[in-house]
């Protein structure tokens, strides 16, 4: 019975060993829990981070953000070019080109059965100019229409031009007519 109570009084004392720590070397007491220590609140001294580091913002950065152009570059400025308009007026010129014709030589070819009658057309404005003439030639006595021509010409600027105006008809019997241009209008020329 002695070797049981021997073996109950060494495990009660390798229970208290354990319990309070002896034995182990460069353990300390403090709080009075023994050696064992699961996780907690991190105690009277918490752990603290690194003292190396810096406490506020670098120095020699710029502070302020430009917001536009900057002031020292120069900005061409743009003027819009004023356009300039020169007006001149046209040539002035008389459009009824009546005055601008002398007509010769009204007949009648019986060899041909043909009306004649010669224009001799001079341009006395300052630029080249067109003219479309109508020619006829009518009765004497009762004024009827006997026939009739029709002429486009361009003239330069102080030059002349002869025309032939002709109308074919067979006459049978003695007839008096008259010649004459009816129109003659005039307008410059585009070439």
């Amino acid at each position: 019975m002695q070797r049981r109570s021997m073996r109950i009084f060494a495990v009660a004392l390798v229970g208290l060993i354990a319990l309070t720590g002896c034995g182990k070397k460069g353990r300390s007491h403090d709080g009075g829990l023994g050696g064992f220590v699961s996780g907690g609140s991190g105690g009277d001294n918490p752990a603290s981070g690194p003292t190396d580091l810096p406490s506020g913002l670098p120095t020699g950065v710029p502070t302020d953000l430009p917001s536009g152009v900057p002031s020292d570059l120069d900005v061409p400025s743009y003027e819009a070019p004023t356009p300039s308009y020169t007006y001149s007026a046209p040539p002035t010129y008389n459009s009824n080109g009546t005055n601008d014709i002398t007509a010769t030589g009204c007949d009648y070819d019986e060899s041909t059965h043909s009306f004649q009658y010669t224009l001799d057309l001079r341009n006395p404005e300052t630029q080249s100019m067109h003219y479309s003439i109508t020619i006829e030639w009518e009765n004497q006595s009762g004024g009827s229409l006997l026939g009739s021509d029709y002429k486009s010409v361009t003239v330069a600027s102080g030059s002349s031009q002869t025309l032939s105006a002709t109308s074919y008809r067979y006459l049978t019997e003695q007839t008096s007519f008259t010649c004459k241009v009816t129109s003659a209008l005039k307008y410059p020329s585009s070439t």
